[in-house]
């Protein structure tokens, strides 16, 4: 163990002295070329007791083909799985078959390098001879190299290392976690060293938060993370240990990356850019144990591809080609997360859905899609969709004064289920589900006396940063825009400060606005956009800045002959890490037909149509898209659509192909 402050001290090798051991060893790899022969070589801070790692020896193989054997989300995994053995695709529904059969080659992908996400080829019952989680299948995993500063806190980035790449892998969502989150819940202190399973132990029962709730720190403080973290949490089912290199390698071949420790070595310290394959020189000392996350292999290479927590300015960006068997790598067990074992929070989707459709934790495979609807007598019914059966079924009914579509979200309150609709009496009212409960409560009926659409809806992040301070940070305010009387909008909010929770107007804007409905978004830059449809049947974006120092303006028109709301998300699309921000995904009804529109989330807004569809019902027409998301599927998009009939149908968009498929018809808005 080092003491706190030491760790980035220099060793007592300056860069001449290690290239003479590695001569004199024949050494395959070189030093960072930034190192002048004078230079010290640079420690960083490590962290592992390698006494609490177990040795494969004391480990029990895992059946890994019984896990593996498991549906995954991701479609691209899921041909993998198939393709090499682990998974039958006669256990299949035709549904998960349809979204793995894509060609291997996507121009229409936008943001993306490689512009390909088909199903990267695989052997047949085998193991794929490479694998790199940075950019498999043409999409990023994995978010921006970490820095573990002084602290010897390895241990810990390794284990939330992987499951937040499970969490996008299995669930296609960037999940940005906090080492400190785990860290500080532990008690730990940023001298104390441990192993991953002290991690994942704890992460198990208490799952991880995001940085804004409690963030990495060096400085001990007391662990005091925002009141709503219940609600931030990506939880964790289970983890496995894996005790040989073949289990190892198929798993992260047909899963995803895996924890491991190692016995490092100063030499360690001096790989660069270019240094190649890493083979440790023994000579050159031993600095400690030291935990990493393996999110590759390359056969030919005979190595791991290794992510570090040193920051982007150590080796390649942050990582490193290790030689298989190198430091005792391969001697110590392994650790790995089903995708499945990952079940995200509110607060990571909130972008990613909009509307009357929403994608919950909920169920064994922790991919539900939950869904609300109006019914005869005012009344909403919530339907859901089982993540494993794929069957839709009616959960309850309830209200009996809705006289429009709902906007549902799930939110930091505990993971609560929050509505907003349109009353008979053309107020907005409130209701949300307890999950302590399992209850549905009312909540207030509330803002303008002559309300004329269906409200948008979003949880935004104002009022939701760190607070490291306190113990009572607030959660993010809830947002509304709807249109009222005389084709204005007005926009209300409300925080968790005040007794009742009380709801205030924040403004009044637009002009000649004819409908309203779930186009609420929160950009990126902390700023809000809303779409709604003018009286000249065009579309037209509102907007208001981060700051909240300019009023709602108008923004750029688009479309035309639409008739009813649309719904709008910002997707994952053009994200190649989570500091960017996604394209904008629009569906509208238009003609009978639904439209698909889309614009950079990065660009100026220049709004493209890349698609029209219609029902596959014979002679019935698509009255309104109600719900839209982005789903654990591969970064499909998922909708729901009111059928002339009354009925509701699911819609779904390959992320491989672009191309729209109906789902099933179920349940009705009329009988």
């Amino acid at each position: 163990m080092r003491g706190e402050g030491l760790s980035l001290m220099p060793t007592n090798l300056t860069a001449g002295q290690l290239k003479a051991i590695m001569a004199a060893n024949k050494a395959t790899w070189t030093i960072d070329e930034r190192l002048k022969d004078s230079d010290l070589i640079p420690s960083h801070p490590t962290g592992a007791d390698l006494t609490k790692v177990p040795k494969v020896s004391e480990v029990q193989r895992v059946d890994i083909g019984a896990l593996l054997s498991l549906d995954t989300a991701n479609s691209f995994l899921r041909q993998i799985r198939v393709n090499n053995g682990f998974l039958k695709s006669t256990t299949l529904h035709p549904e998960m078959l349809q979204r793995m059969a894509a060609p291997a080659n996507n121009p229409g992908i936008q943001g993306f390098g490689s512009g390909t996400s088909g199903a990267a080829a695989a052997p047949a019952f085998g193991v794929s001879a490479v694998v790199d989680w940075r950019t498999r299948f043409g999409w990023p995993w994995l978010t921006e190299i970490k820095d573990q500063k002084q602290c010897e806190s390895c241990w810990v980035f390794s284990a939330v290392g992987v499951v937040e790449a499970m969490t996008r892998i299995e669930h296609s969502i960037w999940a940005l976690r906090s080492e400190g989150d785990v860290h500080d819940g532990l008690g730990a202190s940023c001298a104390q060293t441990g192993g991953p399973a002290t991690a994942f132990d704890w992460m198990k029962k208490n799952g991880v938060a995001d940085p804004g709730c409690w963030p990495y720190e060096t400085g001990n403080l007391p662990y005091k993370p925002t009141a709503d973290r219940s609600g931030r949490t990506v939880k964790l089912t289970d983890y496995v240990t894996l005790n040989n290199v073949a289990d190892q390698k198929a798993w992260i071949d047909n899963n995803g990356p895996l924890s491991a420790c190692f016995t490092c070595y100063n030499d360690f310290f001096a790989y660069g850019p270019n240094s190649g394959v890493y083979h440790c020189n023994t000579a050159s000392g031993v600095a400690g144990g030291h935990c990493i996350v393996i999110v590759g292999y390359d056969d030919t290479k005979k190595a791991w591809l290794i992510r570090n927590s040193w920051a982007t300015g150590w080796g390649m960006q942050g990582y490193c080609w290790f030689a298989y068997g190198q430091c005792d790598i391969d001697s110590y067990s392994k650790y790995g997360v089903l995708g499945s074992a990952t079940n995200p929070d509110p607060w990571t989707k909130r972008r990613a859905h909009n509307g009357n459709l929403y994608e919950s934790g909920d169920g064994a495979l922790h991919r539900n899609f939950e869904m609300w609807s109006s019914a005869p007598g005012h009344a909403i019914r919530h339907y859901y969709r089982d993540g494993s059966s794929l069957n839709w079924a009616l959960a309850e009914t309830q209200a009996n004064d809705c006289a429009g579509s709902p906007a549902v979200t799930g939110t930091t309150y505990n993971r609560n289920f929050e509505m907003i609709y349109r009353t008979t009496a053309n107020r907005l009212h409130h209701r949300y589900f307890d999950q302590s409960t399992s209850k549905w409560l009312d909540g207030p009926v509330f803002g303008p006396t002559d309300v004329a659409g269906d409200p948008g809806f979003i949880q935004s992040d104002f009022g939701a940063l760190a607070q490291p301070e306190t113990t009572n940070g607030p959660a993010g305010n809830f947002e509304v825009v709807v249109l009222v009387a005389g084709g204005k909008l007005e926009h209300w909010w409300r925080n968790d400060t005040g007794a009742g929770f009380p709801w205030a107007q924040s403004a009044t804007f637009g002009s000649n606005v004819k409908l309203s409905g779930p186009s609420l978004v929160q950009r990126f830059d902390r700023g809000l956009d809303v779409i709604v449809v003018n009286n000249d049947g065009t579309m037209q974006r509102y907007w208001r800045d981060d700051a909240h120092s300019k009023p709602w303006a108008a923004a750029e028109k688009f479309g035309t002959g639409v008739n009813s709301p649309p719904v709008m998300i910002r997707s994952q699309y053009g994200e190649t890490n989570e500091t960017l921000a996604g394209n904008y995904e629009l569906c509208v009804a238009v003609n009978g037909s639904f439209e698909h529109w889309w614009t950079a989330g990065n660009a100026p807004a220049t709004w493209t149509k890349s698609a029209t569809v219609a029902t596959n019902q014979g002679g019935k027409r698509v009255e309104r898209v109600l719900g839209l998301i982005e789903s654990s599927f591969a970064f499909d998009l998922e909708i729901i659509v009111l059928l002339s009939d009354g009925s509701l149908q699911h819609f779904w968009r390959s992320s491989a192909n672009l191309q729209w498929v109906p789902g099933p018809v179920f349940g009705s808005t009329t009988h």
